[in-house]
């Protein structure tokens, strides 16, 4: 009997214990697992000052997502814009009842580097200006061209022309020349125009083609340009046997004046000089017929040296032989005379700057 009860005692101890564990574990249960984050990452994880970026997550089984760096609470999943000023790295953090997971995300942030053009004593025109400034650091840079139509006559009237850039104005530094490249280094760059004086055959603020300098700038100009092509193939020189008053000129310098003295005297519409007095090209509109020696420099100056695209026909100039006559000249082998006003000749206008 004492052996039956302690048998009792002893299974019916089991039974409590096995009862106990059940509902300890029952209660407890097993532990749940901490959140996912399945994302989290920036779109442009580099950025220039000034720009911004967007950051985009998404986490599995939170009850709270953070972002730190002034972002605060955010939603399982999402996007949101961040404008750092300096390198920053976000943290994002995910918890639940079982703990908590992070995950990081850096936006570097470069500086704002700016390419300035300076015109570096230009009397006319305006500056280029970037449209890809500002850089990052170590980006490539493309030189632009003198887009502005910068120019400048200095103190003694002398013209010139932009050449190329340097970082010092000096041109002690680096040259550049249009459409070249270089790497932006970690400052700003400030290239400086590069001014050379005009020479004979160079390409005039009109786009025409320099044949004579006079060496210094006097009366308001020094050079001579001819346009880049002619204003026409047939005109008349105009008004036979009338004399035009003062359009007899023939030394280098007179071209403009014997053009408004022949639209002065002879209103006949579409004669060579009315053509170059009434052309409006390069964004100038002083253009004119070249005297007799004006167009003796444009044949020996351009035409010999295959500039200007000119033919070798009879070209038209401004000063008056006769009544009935104007001089002219042969293209083909520079021989100029005297021919009849009512010939057909070619026309090409001439500037003084």
């Amino acid at each position: 009997m004492k052996r039956r009860k302690r048998t009792y005692f002893k299974y019916f101890s089991l039974f409590l214990m096995l009862i106990t564990f059940t509902l300890i574990t029952g209660c407890s249960g097993t532990p749940g697992a901490v959140p996912i984050i399945n994302s989290f990452s920036a779109d442009s994880p580099s950025i220039t000052e000034g720009e911004s970026s967007t950051l985009s997550w998404s986490v599995t089984d939170a009850t709270t997502v953070t972002i730190n760096n002034g972002v605060g609470s955010v939603a399982l999943s999402g996007t949101t814009v961040v404008n750092p000023t300096t390198t920053t790295t976000y943290t994002l953090t995910a918890t639940n009842t079982a703990g908590s997971v992070t995950a990081t995300t850096t936006v570097t942030v470069g500086s704002a580097l700016t390419i300035t053009y300076n015109g570096n004593g230009n009397t006319a025109g305006t500056v280029p200006v970037d449209p890809s400034s500002p850089y990052q650091s170590e980006a490539t840079v493309t030189v632009l061209g003198n887009t502005g139509d910068l120019s400048r006559i200095n103190d003694g009237g002398t013209s010139y022309r932009v050449t190329s850039w340097n970082i010092k104005a000096d041109g002690s530094g680096a040259y550049y020349m249009e459409g070249s490249t270089f790497i932006i280094g970690t400052s700003n760059v400030t290239l400086y125009a590069q001014w050379t004086p005009y020479a004979l055959r160079d390409t005039g603020p009109a786009g025409g083609y320099i044949f004579y300098d006079k060496g210094i700038y006097s009366s308001g100009w020094r050079y001579l340009a001819a346009a880049p092509s002619d204003q026409s193939t047939s005109p008349t020189w105009g008004c036979y046997g009338t004399s035009i008053s003062g359009a007899d000129g023939t030394a280098v310098g007179t071209g403009e004046q014997n053009t408004i003295d022949i639209e002065a005297g002879c209103a006949t519409a579409g004669t060579a000089a009315d053509i170059c007095a009434n052309l409006s090209l390069g964004g100038y509109d002083d253009w004119f017929l070249p005297s007799k020696d004006e167009l003796n420099l444009m044949y020996n100056n351009l035409k010999v040296f295959g500039v200007g695209g000119f033919f070798d026909y009879i070209y038209w100039g401004s000063s008056e032989y006769l009544a009935i006559s104007a001089w002219s000249q042969y293209f083909l082998n520079g021989s100029q005379g005297s021919s009849s006003k009512i010939s057909t000749y070619q026309v090409r206008a001439i500037r003084a700057f």
